[in-house]
């Protein structure tokens, strides 16, 4: 019986490595399948790039990837196949840049789906050369990552003792009172990027991105509620 199943599987193992109409259908479809699939776990969550982006990024690079083994097949080794994938990798990461934005408050948003959409054009060159394993194995890992695994990042967040956090300032003659006040309260300042004032409600309001350093571990709601409470704070928000 296990020989007649390995008999099997190694035929349908030769089958998909073959080169024809069939295999090619199947790679390409793998790829917008599970292109689709890291896609949509990314518009549940209202992110702009989504199931479309997804699916044609690692559609694209399938058939990228099977063109460069078109040309191989078709014309023999008259080049670096390796090429046109290589390409398809330092494309992508322009398009992944296009999708981090920094927004007003100097967060930074977008790292995850940028990263996302790059290893999703590596699942593409995957199926497009046949290498299913690896693609399946991926898409399953990056589902379980975007799906599963956001806990660990809220966990880390939650126990952190260097906090970012945003603030407002009534004017720039309150900033060195409310960093003494800050180091008087026994938190270090690590890092202070102060940002060109802006007029809010005829007031002059600067603005600037603080990292602080707490001696033990504190519930950052608290750190940003004593920070507040500081004379010449207008807002504060943490990062």
């Amino acid at each position: 019986m296990d020989v007649i199943r390995m008999h099997v599987i190694h035929n349908i193992t030769a089958f998909f490595d073959q080169w024809n109409y069939t295999v090619i259908l199947v790679r390409i479809l793998l790829s917008v399948f599970c292109g689709g699939a890291i896609g949509l776990s990314r518009s549940v969550k209202r992110i702009n790039a989504g199931f479309k982006t997804h699916s044609l990024v690692c559609m694209g690079s399938a058939l990228i990837m099977l063109t460069g083994e078109y040309i191989f097949e078709t014309f023999g080794d008259v080049g670096d196949i390796s090429r046109l994938p290589a390409q398809v990798i330092s494309g992508v990461g322009f398009l992944g840049a296009g999708t981090i934005i920094v927004t007003g408050k100097a967060h930074v948003k977008g790292l995850t789906t940028a990263a996302g959409l790059w290893v999703c054009a590596g699942i593409g060159i995957a199926f497009g050369i046949g290498f299913y394993s690896g693609g399946l194995i991926a898409t399953g890992l990056i589902l379980i990552l975007y799906n599963f695994m956001d806990w660990i990042d809220v966990f880390a967040r939650n126990h952190a003792r260097v906090i970012e956090f945003y603030i407002e300032f009534a004017n720039r003659r309150s900033v060195a009172n409310v960093l003494m006040s800050i180091k008087q309260m026994n938190f270090k300042v690590e890092q202070i990027e102060l940002a060109k004032p802006s007029k809010k409600e005829k007031c002059e309001i600067v603005n600037a991105t603080i990292t602080v350093s707490v001696p033990r571990r504190m519930q950052h709601d608290l750190v940003a509620e004593a920070i507040g409470e500081i004379e010449g704070v207008e807002y504060v928000e943490e990062l």
